[in-house]
């Protein structure tokens, strides 16, 4: 469904049609002016509201909205981007009944909900682009050193590629993902674009599949020969001659099929055999709604909860622990250790699901 649901910025937006909808879905919300009101703290600085009509967009104030204000508009934008996803898979099971639905999610994106994103796909997938995203966030603040730029800008940071897969078969409902796009070469959209060093495709390939993926599917086929993305590279060039990846490609495609004659051929392995090493199981609790909040109200210049999460996943693979990403308010039962990077926002729930679960916890600042 669709591509990259809201990509470039196009999440929030603030015209009268989106004006409209957000008074109806505070409506919705809240069932009254005085329910907002309080929800909202409006008596501080005399915000209150007498009816859902004068509440504007947070924009164009004369010093900085409402906190809650602001909050609830990101709340807002990512029900609209599901709902037209909804609205999709709708049409496509109309028509085409019993096919599968998925969409493809961004790695370091965090204006939608995934978690509820991925209640209304078959599974998910992802688009994987290491080196693009261990040199530019596109605005979620600095994750790496320019030491750490420097010495993965061609492979990529290590735990970067193993977030987002770990992060994906999470989010999916089977516990299986696919790569939709596959980096397969120089990008053009990144504040630098380096060949990946050789080797690299096939390695990202084969980490894929480790943490599960179906299916790894590169893009693109062929390197464009005009447009925005011309510069984009792909399996093949834009003479159709075959490219570094599509080497690599091939080798992976040669050592599955020689796996597979491994695994289920006459001298297989027999299966479920003993001695097999448990691994330690952390459940990361990751809320999208904890990025906004913290983006709405930074309490320290350069903090950034993507950043923060992304150095607690790393840590704990570090020491060789299995991670799982768990939405706040999930079942923990089964962890030997359950992380939450940051939860500025605690509704009952999530309370509750941390009590019952009374084992080792370990949470970063609030």
């Amino acid at each position: 469904l669709d591509n990259e649901s809201g990509c470039h910025d196009t999440v929030r937006t603030y015209d009268p049609a989106a004006q409209r909808a957000f008074r109806a879905w505070l409506a919705a919300r809240y069932g009254s002016i005085a329910a907002l009101n309080a929800a909202w703290g409006a008596k501080f600085w005399s915000s209150e509201y007498r009816s859902f009509d004068e509440v504007d967009l947070p924009c164009g104030t004369v010093t900085e909205p409402s906190p809650s204000h602001r909050l609830d508009f990101f709340r807002f934008s990512s029900d609209q981007v599901l709902s037209y996803n909804a609205l999709q898979a709708g049409v496509v099971g109309a028509a085409s009944p019993g096919r599968f639905v998925t969409h493809n999610l961004m790695m370091l994106f965090f204006d939608i909900d995934a978690w509820a994103l991925a209640r209304q796909l078959s599974f998910v997938t992802y688009d994987s682009y290491p080196l693009g995203f261990t040199d530019t966030t596109l605005g979620l603040g600095e994750l790496y050193t320019d030491e750490e730029k420097v010495r993965y800008a061609r492979t990529g940071h290590p735990d970067l590629a193993a977030w987002h897969h770990d992060l994906h078969r999470s989010l999916s409902r089977t516990g299986r993902f696919w790569i939709m796009e596959q980096q397969p070469g120089p990008v053009n959209w990144a504040t630098h674009n380096p060949a990946p060093a050789p080797g690299m495709v096939r390695v990202w390939t084969w980490e894929a599949f480790a943490h599960g993926a179906d299916v790894v599917s590169y893009f693109r086929w062929r390197q464009c020969r005009f447009g925005q993305e011309q510069m984009h590279s792909g399996l093949n060039r834009p003479d159709m001659v075959p490219d570094v990846a599509s080497g690599e490609a091939r080798q992976v495609l040669a050592e599955l099929s020689a796996l597979q004659a491994r695994l289920h051929g006459p001298d297989a392995a027999p299966a479920g055999r003993a001695g097999r090493t448990r691994l330690t199981r952390a459940g990361l609790v990751l809320d999208f709604a904890a990025q906004w909040m913290l983006q709405v109200q930074p309490q320290g210049g350069g903090f950034s909860y993507p950043a923060l999460a992304l150095r607690f996943y790393s840590a704990l693979r570090s020491l060789g622990i299995q991670v799982d990403f768990v939405p706040p308010g999930a079942d923990l039962a089964g962890y030997d250790l359950v992380v939450a990077p940051s939860l500025p926002l605690l509704a009952p729930e999530h309370v509750a699901a941390l009590a019952k679960y009374g084992g080792a916890a370990v949470g970063g600042p609030p």
